[in-house]
C-alpha cells in the first residue's frame, strides 16, 4: 500500500508489522522535520479557528473529568506525548499532578509555555518512571506517532499502579472509512502517523498487558466529523488535506485561490452532513478513531502468544 505525504510529496508504503498493525516505511530518520507549523500552528497564534477550540477544550474537560472519576481521587496523571497540553492542563487545574512527554525539545516548549507544565522530553521508557507511580496514564492521539509503541505500552502498563486508568485514542485503521480508500483518509497522514492501528489489534494488546477495557467508544467528535469532510475532500480530487490547512492557516501555495474558496464553501455545505454520519456512525461503533478507558488489573500482564 502506497502513500503520498501532502504536505512535501514525498512517497511512502504501509507494512503489516508482526503485531498485527500496519508501520510506515520508510520511518524518517528526522521526523522532527516534518511537523513545524502545519501540525503545531504559529507561535502566539490558534492552531485553529477560536469556536473550534473552544469546542475541543470542552470535550477534553469532559474526557479528563471521566478518568478522575474512575480514578476516584486526585492523584498522579502521565500524558504520554502530550502535544500543546491542553488535556494534561485540565488535570493540573483539578489539582493532579501532572506529567507530560514530548519528543523534541520545541514540542515539549509549547505546552510548558502556554500552560506551566512539567514535560519530559524524550521516549516515555526512557524517563526512569518508578513502576506504579502514575494513577493514571493518557495517550490522546500520540501512539500513532511512536517508532515503538509496543514498548510505550509496555511502559504504561509498568508505571501504571494496579486498579490505575488508561486512557488511549487513535485513528482505527480498521474503520470503513479507512479502509474504502486509505490513500484519501484524512488520518493516514504519513509519515508523521508511523503506526496504524486496527482497533481489533489495539484491544488485545491493551488485554495482553493486564489493562482490561472498561469503556469503549468509536467517536471522538472533533476527529471524526472533520475527518469525514476532508477524507471526502480529498476523494473529490481538491488538493490533499486542503481544508485541514486553510482552517489552520498555514496554507502556502498548496492551491490556488479557487481551490481555497471551493474548499472552504464544501466544507461548510459538508460539516452538518457529516455531523449526522458521525452520530449515526457511534451508534453503530463504526467511527473513525477508537477511544478505550482500561483499568490495570491485579495479575499482571498475559505471556506474548
Amino acid at each position: 500500500m502506497r502513500a503520498r505525504d501532502y504536505i512535501t510529496g514525498e512517497a511512502f508504503s504501509l507494512e503489516r508489522a508482526p503485531e498485527g498493525w500496519w508501520v510506515t516505511t520508510p520511518a524518517p530518520d528526522d521526523g522532527a522535520r516534518y511537523y513545524g507549523e502545519v501540525y503545531y500552528g504559529q507561535p502566539g497564534r490558534r492552531r485553529f479557528p477560536a469556536l473550534v477550540e473552544s469546542i475541543q477544550q470542552q470535550l477534553y474537560r469532559r474526557r479528563a473529568r471521566k478518568v478522575m472519576d474512575a480514578v476516584g481521587r486526585a492523584g498522579r496523571v502521565l500524558d504520554v506525548g502530550c502535544g500543546p497540553g491542553h488535556l494534561l492542563a485540565c488535570f493540573a487545574a483539578a489539582g493532579w499532578q501532572a506529567i507530560g512527554t514530548e519528543a523534541t525539545h520545541d514540542a515539549a516548549a509549547i505546552p510548558r509555555e502556554k500552560h506551566g507544565l512539567n514535560i519530559k522530553v524524550g521516549e516515555v521508557y526512557e524517563q526512569g518512571f518508578n513502576a506504579g507511580e502514575f494513577d493514571a496514564v493518557v495517550s490522546w492521539h500520540s501512539l500513532e506517532h511512536m517508532r515503538a509503541p509496543g514498548r510505550v505500552l509496555d511502559e504504561v502498563a509498568r508505571v501504571l499502579r494496579p486498579g490505575g486508568v488508561l486512557l488511549l485514542s487513535v485513528p482505527d485503521f480498521g474503520s470503513p472509512e479507512a479502509q474504502a480508500n486509505p490513500a484519501a483518509w484524512f488520518h493516514l497522514d504519513v509519515p508523521r502517523h508511523l503506526c496504524h492501528f486496527p482497533a481489533v489489534v489495539l484491544r488485545a494488546e491493551l488485554e495482553r498487558r493486564g489493562l482490561r477495557i472498561e469503556g469503549e467508544s468509536t467517536c471522538a467528535p472533533e476527529y471524526d466529523s472533520f475527518s469525514l469532510v476532508q477524507t471526502w475532500q480529498n476523494r473529490l480530487g481538491l488538493p490533499h488535506n486542503l481544508f485541514y490547512l486553510v482552517l489552520k492557516g498555514v496554507d502556502r501555495g498548496h492551491a490556488s485561490g479557487r481551490q481555497r474558496v471551493a474548499a472552504v464553501l464544501l466544507g461548510a455545505a459538508m460539516l452538518p452532513i457529516a455531523a449526522v454520519v458521525t452520530a449515526l456512525r457511534a451508534l453503530r461503533k463504526t467511527g473513525a478513531v477508537i477511544v478505550f478507558m482500561a483499568r490495570k488489573i491485579e495479575s499482571g500482564p498475559k505471556p506474548a502468544p
